[in-house]
């Protein structure tokens, strides 16, 4: 059973009383037998914190302070959070997961936070007595893959777009199990989640949601491309620099590059 080692670090963190602690911690879900390092048998109560050790795709080794080492199923186990540091000296700590939400504080490189879950391109951390979100780019991230992600609405309007994948281009295309267009793609997948779009990738840009900077891309917001300002294309962008659109009648509805060839010449976003 092949394992990866978790970072360590020498720490007190709530609910473990250990003196070096796992980054990744948690607490029990419910009642479990582990055994003591004289070899006793004992029953750890539901709520216990526990130190998260290692982790393969099914299970945890864990540590109580006070017993061995063991193995027991991720489904005995809460994870609270995960302790890693930040990068930079002016780590922006934001109210809420966006690029252009309101600034809490700078945080100095090296501060140590406790990351609470992943959405979107962020992280939600708590430091002090502080709970913001920070961008991944600006934390460590090794270990951080234990922690729960939620998903965004933006984030399941991408995964439902991914289902379509090497469905046809029509041009005027409106119906997705036959083929669409650009703009026929990106209306139809928005109303599966009750957002109304123009038809036109032109009217789309002049009409729909607001205007957001290449840097603030989200799952789920639409890129517009195009010559000399003229909008010709939409995509719908699916994250890590990667868009999912309605293409051509050579490729059909496919993933491609953020800058593929087109110009890009704006982004919008039209989910709240």
């Amino acid at each position: 059973m092949k394992y990866h080692k978790l970072i360590m670090v020498g720490i007190l963190v709530a609910g473990i009383t250990t003196q070096t602690q796992a980054a990744v911690y948690g607490s029990l879900k419910q009642d479990v037998q582990v055994n003591t390092e004289t070899g006793e048998k004992l029953v750890k109560a539901a709520g216990q914190g526990v130190s998260i050790l290692e982790v393969d795709e099914h299970n945890y080794l864990i540590n109580i302070q006070g017993n061995t080492n063991q193995y027991v199923s991720k489904n005995l186990v809460e994870i609270a959070g995960v302790i890693t540091t930040t990068l930079s000296d002016e780590t922006k700590l934001r109210e809420e997961p966006t690029g252009d939400s309101a600034l809490l504080t700078y945080l100095k490189a090296n501060t140590m936070v406790m990351v609470l879950e992943k959405q979107n391109e962020f992280y939600k951390v708590k430091v002090d007595d502080s709970v913001g979100y920070i961008y991944k780019g600006q934390l460590n991230t090794d270990g951080l893959d234990a922690v729960p992600s939620k998903s965004s609405l933006g984030e399941e309007i991408v995964d439902y777009a991914k289902g379509y994948l090497g469905g046809r281009y029509v041009y005027g295309g409106n119906n997705l199990e036959t083929g669409v267009d650009c703009s026929g793609f990106t209306s139809q997948i928005m109303k599966r989640f009750g957002i109304s779009l123009e038809r036109s990738s032109r009217s789309q840009y002049s009409s729909n949601g607001y205007r957001i900077s290449e840097d603030e891309l989200q799952p789920g917001d639409l890129v517009f491309y195009g010559n000399n300002g003229y909008i010709n294309h939409v995509a719908i962008y699916a994250g890590n620099g990667q868009i999912i659109h309605a293409s051509d009648e050579s490729t059909g509805i496919r993933m491609s590059s953020l800058y593929y060839g087109k110009p890009l010449i704006g982004c919008k976003r039209v989910v709240d």
